[in-house]
């Protein structure tokens, strides 16, 4: 059986970027152990290609991300994603090797109780469960990479620019992001982040305090076409509330609730795997809409204005050498598919 593929990058790579998995446990929680992958700039290119596993039998070969090596010298700004409900650490997996291949250690972890598995299985755990691991989750996350831990290769975290730390992710994901930053359900705010994305991100449970609470910069990133998390109750009310300086709310013409997701991806790759169980396929066809539904673009286009927008965004407030960022962001702009405002 030959194996799909990703296909090409989003965009051609700034730098040759390596892919590792590990595990991680947590202690204070009955080793709740979270699988985690790393996206990173590599020391050198390789031809050969990571694999991702959606579970047995069924997995592809990454757009760009290379089998894990020597991570290249340097300095690079750390990206904590958190996926969405019923995702994967790697459900965002072209965004994330987009992000590194632009310069950036992108970090992502399973959340027990709201992974695919969980879904699939029925363990899956009630919102309130849900948020508290999530939080505690990230918090872990930071602190591991922050400090160094033995599941985290030595020359990766010795590259990750402590001043340079964002917490981003997609849908219940920016949820996770915004909670870390703000302290929620008995966790403290973070003190080492520095900005926040949100992409289509729900939002509705985080109280107006909490939201308040929010004094860090951060980019909205909002589909108009969203039907999970709507303008109405999970963009206009963080829009109003947060505080940090800058904000920007970068509204995406045609984007659905998936805009950021690898699931246009999967809707090329599913015929080229057999023996789908018909579980999977049942959740695929009920998710995939949200990513190539009728009056949505193209997906690939969707990323790469998002990807354009998320480094504008990061070149400005962590500082970034990047001299053709605000252009990027400019010629986006100009092409009508995103409206942005900022703050």
């Amino acid at each position: 059986m030959v194996r799909p593929s990703a296909g090409s990058p989003i965009e051609a790579p700034r730098f040759a970027i390596a892919r590792t998995t590990t595990l991680i446990a947590d202690a204070a929680r009955d080793g709740r152990l979270l699988g985690v992958d790393v996206w990173y700039p590599a020391a050198s290119a390789r031809a050969d290609r990571s694999v991702y596993q959606v579970m047995p039998g069924i997995e592809f070969e990454s757009a760009a991300a290379q089998p894990a090596g020597p991570a290249h010298g340097g300095s690079f700004p750390l990206v904590l994603f958190s996926h969405g409900r019923t995702g994967m650490r790697f459900s965002n997996s072209l965004l994330c090797e987009t992000l590194a291949a632009r310069g950036a250690i992108v970090v992502s972890a399973d959340h027990p109780g709201d992974a695919l598995a969980d879904w699939l299985l029925g363990t899956y755990v009630d919102d309130r469960t849900n948020e508290m691991g999530r939080v505690a989750d990230a918090n872990l996350l930071l602190d591991a990479l922050l400090k160094g831990h033995p599941s985290f290769a030595p020359d990766v975290t010795a590259a990750i620019d402590h001043n340079r730390v964002v917490m981003a992710g997609h849908s219940y994901g920016a949820y996770t992001a915004l909670a870390t930053v703000a302290g929620r359900r008995g966790v403290a705010p973070h003190s080492a982040v520095k900005a926040v994305v949100s992409f289509q991100g729900y939002t509705r449970t985080l109280s107006d305090a909490a939201l308040a609470r929010v004094t860090l910069p951060t980019l909205l990133v909002v589909g108009e076409c969203d039907r999970s998390t709507p303008v109405s109750s999970d963009a206009d009310r963080p829009w109003q509330l947060l505080a940090g300086s800058p904000t920007w709310r970068a509204d995406m013409a045609g984007a659905g609730h998936q805009a950021s997701s690898d699931m246009g991806l999967y809707a090329d790759l599913v015929d080229h795997i057999p023996y789908l169980p018909e579980q999977v396929k049942t959740f695929f066809a009920e998710t995939v809409v949200d990513a190539i539904g009728p009056g949505l673009r193209p997906w690939r286009e969707l990323l790469i204005e998002q990807i354009g927008t998320t480094w504008a965004f990061l070149t400005e407030v962590l500082e970034l050498h990047d001299p053709d960022a605000p252009a990027e962001l400019d010629q986006i702009i100009a092409s009508g598919g995103l409206r942005l405002q900022r703050r």
